[in-house]
């Protein structure tokens, strides 16, 4: 029996199903290279020193609490996969808590304030709004009741949203408890007037520490970032 005309060989068949997986590869190694989105936010960790050995702290008794000021852009990286917050004006406060004492204490991130020169407070804007504003290039808004989920707009950082929410909400400082004889910290975030990134001349205001076990409250800490 003739054949009309050659049949392709195993091996011929073969060395085609490899080039094209071979193609298919090369071709998604290439955009994962060239995509801003996929290549991802990545998280930093953030080493943190006992509270005394920071410039700027104040102790009362066994308590010593640190304020560290990230106002440029150099320190902010060490921190955040985020060059967002310094061209937005959104100063990144790190809170160092050292408990010498016996009993467990806790101290709130809402409640800390930044005064000014002229005595004037400021408060911490919430993880939600520091995101929206670096998702999706939001600024601030004037009321502090919670909103609707914000449409996207812009050329933000969308397809981040979830790493850097998750990032920004892990070291931020909530209701933090600090255990005897332990360090703690968490970041409290500012945006001032102007976009001021300067803390130079205010103050860490930080209203309230509570004593878990008698419940009493000890004396405010004002830490002065001279």
């Amino acid at each position: 029996m003739s054949h009309t005309g050659p049949e392709p060989s195993y091996r011929q068949f073969n060395r085609e199903v490899f080039a094209s997986r071979l193609f298919q590869t090369s071709l998604l190694s290439l955009l994962l290279a060239c995509s801003p989105t996929l290549a991802g936010y990545k998280s930093l960790k953030v080493k943190t020193e006992p509270a005394k050995s920071y410039p700027f702290h104040q102790q009362q008794d066994a308590i010593t609490i640190a304020a560290d000021p990230y106002e440029t852009k150099e320190k902010i990286k060490t921190a955040f996969d985020l060059k967002e917050l310094e061209q937005m004006g959104i100063v990144p406060v790190h809170i160092i808590i050292s408990n010498e004492g016996e009993d467990s204490i806790v101290i709130s991130g809402q409640e800390i304030n930044l005064l000014d020169t002229n005595n004037r407070s400021f408060e911490p804007m919430p993880v939600d709004e520091v995101v929206r504003a670096i998702v999706y290039k939001e600024g601030p808004r004037t009321s502090r009741s919670p909103s609707p989920l914000p449409f996207p707009r812009g050329s933000g950082r969308r397809g981040d949203a979830f790493e850097i929410e998750t990032d920004l909400t892990n070291k931020s400082l909530r209701d933090l408890r600090v255990a005897p004889k332990t360090n703690a910290a968490g970041f409290v975030f500012f945006r001032l007037p102007n976009n001021r990134m300067r803390l130079g001349g205010y103050k860490v205001y930080i209203p309230e520490i509570r004593n878990l076990k008698t419940r009493q409250s000890l004396l405010f800490f004002e830490i002065d970032l001279k």
